[in-house]
């Protein structure tokens, strides 16, 4: 039986051992993960925590609705067993209907092939690491051998930062461009970020030029097989340098060989997205799903 629970009857504990045990586990469904983007999530959970659904939401109005927290591109149904058609069909109709508007993003082991439901695809990049550097560097395509080129006749040099320096220099070279991300959303980030670092789980890198001024950074999770890009960009100089080509491949380097997945969290900006097929990544979809049961003159602005 699935049961719907509060934030306060969640059991932390199983919680974080079901994803563990789970086939298509992701970081952002670590219980931690959550109370950093949204700290008051709440759940579904079938029997013992067999299998689990975190049920992101907050309130506009007299309306309680689901949304997808910054920072957090796939969440959905996590299971210790296969997520079968129906499985996935029941978790869906187990939302609450007091959540009236659902707008989520389930993971890129749900997919949805029943038509009843409103679903649209969207695109992630992973990369597979699991042969050695020089074959991984054999799939690079052209731009990125141009711009690794240019990053070493540029002599860019790439250090450990901390990751509030890769955040302000986020909100410095890109903040203003990046829609809808406000003060609290970056507290909530760096919350996620400190999180992470106490656990060890956190890479946070810069990239110098010769005259040791930052041109790009970023920061990245390691969870379980997968090195996932979170955050980064460059300053006008970086891009010109080729200075976040040079940023991943040195993590494709560190990482080659080991049986790792980089995931370059994917997106839908045409530009983003080969830059992230540059390196050989491979497309693979995830769904976001809506539900709408808003009230028929609300639902019209909404639809």
């Amino acid at each position: 039986m699935i049961r719907y629970l509060r934030h306060n009857e969640i059991d932390k504990t199983r919680w974080d051992l079901c994803l563990e045990q789970s086939p298509n586990a992701l970081v952002y469904a670590c219980s931690w993960y959550l109370d950093s983007v949204c700290p008051n999530w709440e759940a579904l959970v079938l029997d013992d925590y067999l299998a689990i659904m975190p049920l992101t939401g907050r309130k506009k109005f007299v309306f309680s609705y689901l949304f997808q927290p910054f920072f957090t591109q796939q969440l959905g149904v996590f299971s210790k067993l296969d997520i079968t058609q129906e499985l996935l069909e029941e978790f869906i109709q187990a939302i609450p209907t007091h959540f009236r508007y659902v707008e989520i993003q389930l993971n890129e082991h749900n997919q949805i092939l029943n038509p009843a439901f409103k679903v649209k695809k969207s695109k992630n990049f992973l990369l597979n690491l699991n042969k050695p550097y020089p074959k991984l560097q054999k799939g690079f395509n052209d731009q990125a051998k141009r711009n690794l080129k240019k990053a070493r006749k540029h002599e860019l040099e790439i250090k450990s930062i901390s990751y509030q320096d890769v955040v302000s220099f986020y909100r410095q070279h890109k903040g203003r461009v990046t829609s809808g991300v406000g003060e609290q959303d970056y507290t909530r980030l760096l919350h996620l970020l400190t999180q992470a670092w106490e656990k060890k789980k956190l890479i946070s890198k810069g990239v110098f030029n010769s005259n040791g001024e930052l041109v790009a950074s970023g920061v990245f999770l390691v969870f379980r097989s997968r090195i996932l890009f979170l955050l980064g960009t460059s300053s006008e100089s970086g891009r010109e340098s080729g200075a976040m080509h040079f940023l991943f491949d040195h993590l494709i380097l560190q990482f080659a060989g080991h049986g790792m997945t980089f995931d370059f969290e994917g997106s839908e900006n045409p530009g983003i997205a080969r830059f992230y097929k540059s390196f050989g990544a491979e497309k693979v979809h995830y769904y976001r799903l809506k539900i709408n049961r808003l009230p028929w003159i609300i639902r019209l602005l909404k639809s």
